[in-house]
């Protein structure tokens, strides 16, 4: 639980109003559930000056900066999140671990999951996921040599052996090249995202890197029955579109006085606008396509009926058919 308002507390010769930390705290978090990521860092970063010993929100802290790529701080407040006893030690790893290879450090992310390995510290569920993160890391350590950062080597390895992998180790190989130099990887990106089989979530992220790379070049997306050919350096990101923004804005319109359906829906129509990308609702105009999330919400949640609707079955087929 979070804390209540509790003491007075001082800053200097300054007496701090009660509940100033616990609010700027609140926000913080707010902020994270939001994915406001740098309005986040800013109320911790005030959070922390009243109670620079604090560990109860170290967590969504090393996240917010992890997320606005601030990784040297995200690194420092990780390693404060493992040393203060957190229950969720695990979790915690995972995360300074991420921030590691993030910062290059391959070598320490190598020495420390294999000592948890060795130790049986990782949970049986984890263990797949640490050995991901392990073959992850023994791939960019290759590819991104201490001596040879600036000249990256070929990819490791093919299109078909990165198809043998399961979803997950595919998301995340992709999600760890974002902000790396990828102009190097731009043929295999191009065949991943023209690959029929591959989940629509894996290719949005190579369709994202494929955009950092500056490809200017065509690329035939196919996903959900549907087909494009699209030049990605045109295209906004996913969730940023023209069409995703207004529908975002036309739920908020409707759902203003229902705050916690509101979230849920920004989070559904966001979850589609990536899912989808490029694709989107199609033509369906964005105040039709927020209807159509407000009667997904009854339905969800009061059971009423839906209508039948070409609209409604890609929502539902979209929400229903992902683990995202």
């Amino acid at each position: 639980m979070r804390r209540k308002y509790g003491r007075l507390r001082k800053k200097g010769n300054m007496i701090v109003f009660p509940g100033t930390y616990e609010k700027l705290v609140e926000k913080g978090y707010t902020y994270v559930e939001r994915a406001q990521f740098d309005k986040a860092v800013e109320a911790f970063d005030q959070a922390v000056r009243y109670e620079p010993d604090s560990v109860e929100f170290l967590g969504p802290y090393a996240v917010a900066l992890y997320e606005t790529k601030d990784f040297t701080r995200a690194k420092d407040v990780a390693s404060r999140l493992l040393h203060s006893g957190t229950a969720d030690y695990v979790d915690a790893m995972e995360l300074y671990l991420t921030i590691s290879m993030q910062l290059q450090e391959y070598e320490e992310v190598e020495m420390t999951i294999g000592a948890l390995l060795e130790e049986g510290a990782v949970p049986q569920e984890l263990l797949n996921k640490f050995q991901y993160l392990r073959e992850l890391n023994e791939r960019l350590m290759k590819r991104y040599p201490p001596e040879k950062e600036t000249d990256p080597a070929p990819m490791p390895y093919s299109v078909e052996e990165f198809l043998q992998w399961d979803r997950d180790a595919q998301q995340m190989t992709l999600a760890s090249m974002e902000g790396t130099e990828v102009t190097h990887l731009i043929p295999f990106l191009v065949e991943v995202v023209e690959r029929e089989e591959v989940a629509p979530l894996v290719i949005t992220f190579a369709l994202i890197l494929l955009q950092q790379a500056g490809y200017d070049g065509e690329v035939t997306i196919r996903k959900y029955g549907s087909a494009r050919t699209i030049i990605p350096t045109q295209f906004d990101l996913p969730t940023e579109d023209e069409q995703t923004v207004e529908v975002l804005r036309q739920i908020e319109m409707m759902l203003m006085k229902d705050p916690s359906q509101l979230e849920l829906a920004k989070g559904l129509i966001k979850k589609y606008s990536f899912l989808t990308f490029p694709f989107g609702w199609g033509d369906f105009p964005p105040e039709e396509i927020a209807a159509a999330y407000k009667s997904y919400l009854d339905w969800l949640f009061d059971g009423v009926p839906l209508a039948d609707t070409e609209l409604m079955t890609r929502i539902r087929e979209v929400d229903e058919g992902s683990e995202f």
